[in-house]
C-alpha cells in the first residue's frame, strides 16, 4: 500500500513538475513574441504543442504559433493553425481573437470578400470585443483594396466616430485623408482631359476657318485677274469686310486657347497603397499650349500680309 502511494505521489510530482515546464516554455514563448522575435518564439512553441502533459498551455501555443508565423510571412502555415484552433477549441477563451485573426490572415493573403465574411461574423457576435474597432479598420482596408472607395471612407469614419480612443483611429483618419486626396486628384484629372478634348476642338475649329480663308483669297485672286475695274473694287471691298471678320473669329480663337494656356495644372499626388487606379488622359503642358499660341499669331500675321497685297491690287487696278 505504502509502495502504490509512493508511486502516485511520484507521478503527481513529476507532472506537475512537467506542466510547470510547460507553462515556463509558454511564458517565454509570449516575451519573445512581445519583444517582436517571431522567429525564436516559434520552435519554443513547437515545443509545448508536442508536450503530452501541456494539455491547458496548447490552445493559447496553437494561437500565439499562427500569431507568430503571420508575423513572418508564413501565412499557409498559420492557416492550418487557426483553422485547427478553431475546430478543435470552439469554447476556448481566445475563440473570438481567433476568428477575427482569421480575418485579418484572409485579407493578407488577399481573399477580400472572404475577409470580409469573416469578419463580420466576428463582429456580429462580438460587437464589444476589444478587437472590434481592429476589426472595422480591416474590412475598410478590404472594401478598398476593392477599389470601393466610397464604402471604405464610411468604414473608416465609424472608427473614428464610435472608437475615438482605438489605436486604429490614426491609421483610419489617414486612409481618409488618402481617399479625398484621390478624388481631388481624379476630378482635376477629368477636368484636364475636358481641357485637352476642349482645346482639340478649337484648334480644329481653327483649322477648318484656316481652310476656308485660303479657299476664299484663292477665289478672290482669280476674280481679280479677270474681272472689270468695277468688278474689281467690289470684290476687294468684299474680300477686306471677310478678312476683317475671319481675323476677329482668329483673335477669338487665341483667346480661347489663352485662357487654357492659364488653367492651373493639378498637383502631382503622392505615392498610396491601394488598388491602383486606371491612367487617365493628361491635357496640353504648358509648352505645348505656347506653341499653340505662336502658331495662331503667326497665321493671324499672315492674313494681314494678305490683306495688304489685296489692298496693293486694288490700288494696282484703280491707275488703269
Amino acid at each position: 500500500m505504502m509502495h502504490r502511494k509512493k508511486a502516485v505521489l511520484l507521478l503527481l510530482m513529476m507532472t506537475f513538475a512537467l506542466c510547470a515546464s510547460s507553462v515556463d516554455k509558454l511564458n517565454e514563448a509570449i516575451q519573445l513574441f512581445r519583444d517582436g522575435e517571431y522567429e525564436k518564439a516559434i520552435p519554443v512553441l513547437r515545443g509545448v504543442i508536442a508536450d503530452p502533459a501541456a494539455t491547458a498551455q496548447r490552445p493559447d501555443a496553437v494561437l500565439l504559433m499562427a500569431k507568430s508565423e503571420m508575423a513572418i510571412g508564413k501565412l499557409d502555415e498559420a492557416g492550418k493553425n487557426l483553422e485547427y484552433y478553431l475546430s478543435v477549441y470552439p469554447a476556448g477563451p481566445d475563440y473570438a481573437e481567433a476568428l477575427y485573426q482569421k480575418g485579418r490572415l484572409l485579407f493578407l493573403q488577399e481573399q477580400f470578400e472572404e475577409s470580409i465574411q469573416v469578419l463580420q461574423s466576428f463582429l456580429s457576435k462580438y460587437p464589444s470585443s476589444p478587437l472590434a474597432s481592429s476589426a472595422w479598420f480591416w474590412v475598410g482596408e478590404n472594401l478598398y483594396s476593392l477599389g470601393r472607395v466610397d464604402v471604405a471612407e464610411k468604414v473608416y469614419q465609424r472608427i473614428l466616430t464610435d472608437f475615438p480612443t482605438s489605436v486604429k483611429v490614426e491609421a483610419a483618419r489617414y486612409k481618409i485623408s488618402l481617399i479625398q486626396l484621390q478624388k481631388k486628384e481624379i476630378e482635376l484629372e477629368r477636368l484636364l482631359t475636358w481641357s485637352h478634348e476642349d482645346f482639340l476642338k478649337t484648334l480644329e475649329e481653327y483649322r477648318q476657318r484656316e481652310k476656308t480663308y485660303e479657299q476664299a483669297i484663292d477665289a478672290y485672286q482669280k476674280k481679280l485677274i479677270g474681272g472689270t475695274a468695277e468688278q474689281v473694287q467690289k470684290t476687294v471691298a468684299d474680300l477686306r469686310a471677310e478678312l476683317a471678320q475671319k481675323t476677329a473669329e482668329a483673335q477669338e480663337l487665341s483667346a480661347k486657347l489663352s485662357q487654357l494656356q492659364a488653367a492651373p495644372a493639378p498637383a502631382a499626388a503622392p505615392a498610396q497603397a491601394g488598388p491602383s487606379q486606371p491612367s487617365q488622359p493628361t491635357g496640353p503642358t504648358a509648352a505645348d499650349l505656347q506653341k499653340r499660341q505662336r502658331l495662331l499669331e503667326i497665321k493671324e500675321h499672315a492674313l494681314a500680309l494678305k490683306e495688304k497685297y489685296l489692298a496693293a491690287l486694288e490700288a494696282a487696278e484703280a491707275s488703269r
